[in-house]
């Protein structure tokens, strides 16, 4: 379980990414960046934690 804290330190730091490591990360993910700034935000505005399938 995160903190908004926590969440919106995720959230920014998803924002920051620099396309390099999107492209380093990409291969390793089943979602893109953008999905998970969303879900992450999504968390935010819930009131969730990370273990919630979002």
């Amino acid at each position: 379980m995160f903190t908004k804290y926590e969440l919106a330190t995720i959230f920014e730091a998803l924002i920051d990414i620099k396309p390099e490591t999107r492209d380093l990360v990409k291969e390793e993910l089943s979602v893109s960046v953008p999905e998970l700034r969303a879900k992450v935000w999504r968390l935010i505005n819930e009131g969730g934690d990370a273990n919630h399938d979002a």
